[in-house]
Order: structure tokens, then sequence, then C-alpha cells
């Protein structure tokens, strides 16, 4: 088979991995890459030795193209994601969908209209520890699950970063959230969430939020996470997860992967999981998941995570974001409204649809 020609639109952090993944990888040819900001377009494509665009409309019709990446903020997503499937492009998009549930929807239905191969870049699902918790999960080692925590810390940094165009719950703990239902396997009955607003409120967005998610077999998962240790901190994301049933239980340290470094300014834990640089380029999570994308591509197997697994992990986050501002319980299905006070289609996946998991 022909090595599959590859896009990435959006090449800031993420999105010039994953361009740097595919020009290394064996199955894929790396053949242009896209971005607003037209230096940094240049940048990244003159470094890797492809054409580069600063609009996906031209990149698009100059461009034949397998597969794209669409890794541009999520609020710029829907547009050149549902331009790329219509034009026969497999796709593989950051998460989350969109910035609001009733847009995520509506992305979700153009994709699926045009048939092509689409997969959402949650990476723990591709992490060898939480791997190993799935299984654990599914072997009947916990037995059946009655708590699941989750932590995920970042620095101030990141609210410095991330805080003008979009919040906590839906960049970061989306994660996490996702995870607690791929390894339940059981649709979440309700959430509660209490939020701190400090530095962010300038953004209209929380600091630190601490959730509960109530899941129909039983299980009750609470999820903690904030922007909001000072970038002097050893590891600049500190994240956990810890699931407790009647048989066993499985604990994740994410936080020190086994490795400190000492330099005149500080002691830190670099992140030796996501996406170091090793001997064969960009490793890790990130390199496992487009791997995973990749296969799917080739075979025509399901992807890791498909585009209504990343809508029903949307839908809590909207659900949990009505909970702060109600300080009430919020139900799922959970049905965002619109502007004009109207309701979206609601309902990201049916409950029954939340144990097609993966």
């Amino acid at each position: 088979m022909e090595a599959l020609r590859v896009a990435v639109i959006g090449v800031g952090t993420i999105g010039s991995l994953h361009a740097r993944v595919y020009h290394e990888h064996p199955y894929t040819s790396l053949v242009a890459v896209m971005d607003v900001r037209e230096e940094r377009a240049r940048e990244v494509g003159e470094s890797l030795g492809v054409r580069w665009y600063g609009d996906w409309e031209t990149m698009l019709s100059a461009e034949d193209l397998d597969l794209v990446s669409v890794a541009t903020p999520e609020q710029h997503r829907f547009a050149p994601a549902v331009a790329c499937a219509r034009a026969g492009a497999h796709l593989l998009l950051e998460k989350p969908l969109a910035s609001t549930l009733a847009e995520a929807e509506r992305l979700v239905r153009e994709i699926e209209a045009t048939g092509v191969t689409a997969m959402v870049n949650f990476i723990l699902r591709c992490d060898p520890r939480y791997l190993r918790a799935k299984a654990a999960m599914t072997d009947g080692t916990v037995g059946e699950p009655c708590t699941i925590f989750a932590r995920r810390r970042g620095t101030a940094l990141g609210a410095e970063v991330y805080g003008p165009w979009t919040n906590l719950l839906i960049s970061t703990a989306i994660h996490d959230l996702d995870v607690m239902v791929w390894l339940n396997e059981a649709p979440v009955e309700r959430v509660f969430a209490e939020g701190v607003v400090k530095r962010c409120g300038q953004w209209g967005h929380e600091d630190a939020v601490a959730c509960l998610v109530r899941f129909a077999n039983g299980c009750v998962g609470l999820l903690e996470t904030s922007w909001v240790l000072p970038p002097t901190v050893p590891a600049s994301l500190e994240a956990a997860l810890q699931v407790v049933g009647t048989a066993g239980g499985v604990f994740i340290d994410g936080a020190n992967h086994g490795v400190a470094v000492v330099d005149s300014e500080r002691y830190s834990h670099p992140d030796l999981t996501h996406w170091p640089i090793g001997r064969t380029g960009v490793e890790g999570d990130l390199r496992a998941s487009l791997d995973a994308f990749i296969t799917a591509v080739r075979t025509g197997q399901a992807p890791v995570v498909s585009l209504r697994d990343a809508l029903y992990a949307q839908e809590i986050v909207a659900a949990l974001r009505a909970s702060l501002r109600s300080g009430q319980p919020v139900s799922l299905p959970y049905r965002e409204p619109e502007q004009d006070g109207t309701y979206g289609a609601g309902g990201g996946v049916r409950q029954t649809e939340a144990r097609d998991v993966r």
C-alpha cells in the first residue's frame, strides 16, 4: 500500500507534533501544513520540507489528501473539518470537538454523513498505564467498580495560555471524564460541580473545579482539576487515577515518571509519557494515538475514540458547566440551551450508546 498523503491544519504546539509524527511514520507522507499565522506555517513547513499554507481552502484545492489532522482551537474546527471530510479526507480531530455541545453535535452529523473514518485524539486511551487499568476492569481484577478518582492539575501558566479562549473543563478535565466512561462502561446519570474563580475570572472561567459524577451502575466518579500551582513545581502537569472496586483496585501516578532533572533554576520531573522525543522521533501516547488512527484508515478497523465517544464526553462537560452555573446537580442526557433560549438537539448519545466504548 502506498503511503497515505497527510496534511495538518493548525501547527501550534500539538499540531506541529502531529506533523512530525506523520513525517516520521513509515505509512504516511506529510505533504502540507497550514496555519493562519503564516510565519508559523512557514517555520514548520520548511523545517519538515513540505508545502505550507496560510488558509485551509487554498490547501484543499491544491492538495490531494488521504487524511488530515485538524489541531486548531476548538472554536475554529468546524469549517475545516467538514470541508476536509466532504473532500474525502479521513480525519483526526483534536479534542474537544467544538466550543459548545450544540456545535459538536452538528459537526458529528456533518462528518458522519460523508462516511470518512474519523477519530478524536484522547491520548489517554493509548497510554499503557490506562490500558492496563482497562484490562483490570475487564478481566475482573477490580470487581464491581465503586469509585473512580481522577486528578489533573496544571500550573498557572496553563491559565495564561488557554484561559483567554477556553476553559478548564473542556480543555483539560475532558480527558479524565472520557477515561471514566471508557473504564466504567456505564452511562452517566447525573453530575455536580463546584468551582473556584481567581485569576481566570478575567475571562469568565474557573481556576479550579471539583466534580462528582454518578454512573448508572452505582459507581461514583470524583475529579479534581486546576490551573493554580506556580510554574516552579517539579511537574508541569500532575495527573492521577485511582479505581476502587469490590475485588481490587488500580492506581496510577502520572506526576513522576522516574526521572528528575536539576539545573541552575529548578528541579523538574520531565514528561516521558505523552510526547517525549526519543530515538525514533516523537514517541509516547501521542505517537500511539496517531498510530491507531493510521491503522484504522489503512485496515478499516474502528477508531480507538469515535466521534460519538467524544461527543458524549462533551455532553458531560456541558452538564458540569450547567451545574457550576446553577449550583445544583444536573441529569443526563443533557440538552444545551442555545443563545436564543431554545435548546439544541441535546443528548449527544443515547444512554445505551455510552456503553459502546473501546
